[in-house]
C-alpha cells in the first residue's frame, strides 16, 4: 500500500457510469429536503430511512439523545455467519446562516452535471446511494452482513456516533470493518487527524478607558494568548512532520472572538475559540499543557497584580481521535479495488473514522464529492461521483458474494 497527498487516479470506478441511478437522486432529493442543521432534530430524516428499509423488510435500532430529539440509526442487511461490513454515515449539516446561496439550500436542484443543496457532498450523498442498494445487498443473499450506521451531530464534534459505537461494543458485534462514506472524491483515506478544540473566557475587570491602571483589559490579555498561540502554531509547522498528509505537520488557530461592550469602557469579558488539529501518534494534552502553562506563569500573573480575582478559562469544547494507517490489507484491498485511484490519501479534515477505530472496527473513509465543496455556499456533488459510489459499493457487493462462492466451493481464494 502506498500514500501520497496527490493519487493516482484512474482505478476501477473510472469504469462508473457518467450519471447517477434515478433512485440515488430520488433518494438524494428527500434526504437534502430535511433541515438536518446539527442545531435541529434529526427524526424526520431517521423515521423515513427506518421506513425505506421496513419497506425492503430491513428492521432498524435506535441510540437517542439525552432529550430524544435525535437518534442514530443502526440497521443490519442479511443474517450472515462472517463479521459484518459497516457502511457510516452522518446525518447532520453545517449551518446556511449568512451564506449566499443562489438557490434553496435544502431543495435539490441540478445545473452542469452537478447537484446542489446542504448536505448534498457532506454527506447525504453517500447516503442516499446505500439506501439505494439495500434491495442489490438483500438479493446477493451475503455471508458477511452490511450494516448500516447513521449518526447525528457529528459536525459538531462526533458525539452521536459515540453511543452508538457503545451500543454495539456492549454487544460484541464481530465486524470486518467499516466504511466511513465522506466526501473524498471516491479516494481511500487510510489516516487523518484527531482534533481538539477549546473555548476561552478572558476575565478582567471594567473600568473609565480614561482609568486605564485601575483596569484589567480583557481584550488585550485575550490578545496576548492568542500572539502565543500563533507562534506555538509556528512552532509546530517547523516541528514533526507525516508524510502523505495533504497539511502535513499539527496546526494550531484561533478561529472565533468576541469581546468589549463600548469604546470608551475598559473590556472585562473577550471570548474567543481555538483549535488544533494533530498528526496521528502525537501527544494532544501536551498542547494543551503548554497553553495552561503559559496562561498561569504569563497571562494571570499580569492580570493579578491589578485584580486577584481576574482569571483565563479553558473549556474543551471538542475532541475526536484520529485515523491511524494502520488497518488490516484486506480491507484496504476492498476498499481499492472498487475506488477511484489506485492510492490511497491521508487528510487533514476529521471523520468519525477515528472513533470507530478507536473502538476496535478498522476503519476506511471512501465517498462522493470534493471536501473542497462541503459547508460552503452551493454545496455540491457531481453526478459523476455519486455514479462511482454506486459502482464501488456494486463492486463491494460482488467481492463479498465471490467469496461466498469461493467458501463455498472449497477453492483457495485469490
Amino acid at each position: 500500500m502506498t500514500a501520497s497527498s496527490k493519487p493516482s487516479m484512474g482505478g476501477p470506478a473510472s469504469r462508473a457510469p457518467a450519471a447517477a441511478s434515478t433512485t440515488t437522486i430520488d433518494l438524494l432529493r428527500t434526504l437534502v429536503g430535511f433541515d438536518t442543521t446539527s442545531r435541529n432534530s434529526n427524526l424526520a430524516l431517521i423515521d423515513f430511512v427506518a421506513a425505506t428499509l421496513r419497506d425492503q423488510g430491513v428492521t432498524s435500532e435506535f441510540t437517542y439523545d439525552h432529550d430524544r430529539k435525535k437518534a442514530n440509526l443502526f440497521a443490519t442487511i442479511g443474517a450472515g455467519s462472517r463479521p459484518g461490513l459497516i457502511l457510516s454515515g452522518h446525518t447532520d449539516v453545517v449551518p446556511v446562516d449568512g451564506q449566499d446561496w443562489t438557490s434553496d439550500p435544502f431543495t435539490l436542484v441540478e445545473r452542469d452535471g452537478s447537484w446542489y443543496g446542504r448536505g448534498a457532498c457532506d454527506m447525504k450523498g453517500f447516503i442516499a446511494v446505500i439506501l439505494g442498494k439495500v434491495g442489490a445487498i438483500r438479493r446477493a443473499d451475503l455471508r458477511t452482513p452490511i450494516h448500516f450506521a447513521l449518526s447525528y451531530d457529528e459536525e459538531v464534534g462526533c458525539l452521536g456516533v459515540r453511543s452508538l459505537l457503545a451500543s454495539l461494543t456492549g454487544r460484541d458485534l464481530p465486524t470486518r470493518g467499516c466504511i466511513v462514506g465522506e466526501p473524498t472524491s471516491m479516494v481511500p483515506v487510510t489516516a487523518h487527524k484527531g482534533k481538539r478544540g477549546y473555548h476561552c473566557h478572558v476575565r478582567g475587570k471594567a473600568a473609565h478607558s480614561s482609568m486605564v491602571p485601575i483596569g484589567v483589559n480583557a481584550v488585550e490579555h485575550a490578545a496576548d494568548l492568542i500572539l502565543h498561540l500563533r507562534a506555538m502554531a509556528h512552532a509546530l509547522e517547523r516541528g514533526a512532520q507525516e508524510d502523505g498528509f495533504d497539511v502535513p505537520y499539527t496546526t494550531l488557530t484561533t478561529t472565533t472572538i468576541a469581546g468589549g461592550n463600548a469604546t470608551n469602557t475598559i473590556p472585562a469579558d473577550c471570548n474567543f475559540s481555538f483549535e488544533y488539529r494533530f498528526l496521528p501518534g502525537s501527544d494532544p494534552d501536551l498542547i494543551l499543557t503548554q497553553i495552561q502553562d503559559y496562561i498561569r506563569c504569563h497571562i494571570e500573573p499580569a492580570m493579578h497584580r491589578v485584580d486577584s480575582t481576574a482569571r483565563v478559562e479553558l473549556d474543551e469544547i471538542i475532541a475526536y481521535p484520529p485515523l491511524k494507517d494502520e488497518n488490516p490489507a484486506e480491507l484496504i484491498t476492498l476498499v481499492r479495488r472498487w475506488s477511484a485511484a489506485t492510492t490511497t490519501r491521508k487528510v487533514a479534515f476529521g471523520t468519525e473514522a477515528g472513533l470507530f477505530s478507536e473502538a476496535g472496527i478498522a476503519a476506511v473513509v471512501c465517498g462522493p464529492g470534493d471536501i473542497r465543496h462541503a459547508h460552503r455556499p452551493d454545496e455540491h456533488v457531481t453526478t459523476a461521483q455519486l455514479a462511482c459510489c454506486e459502482y464501488f459499493i456494486d463492486g463491494v457487493i460482488a467481492d463479498l458474494a465471490a467469496e461466498d462462492r469461493v467458501l463455498a466451493e472449497g477453492l483457495p481464494r485469490g
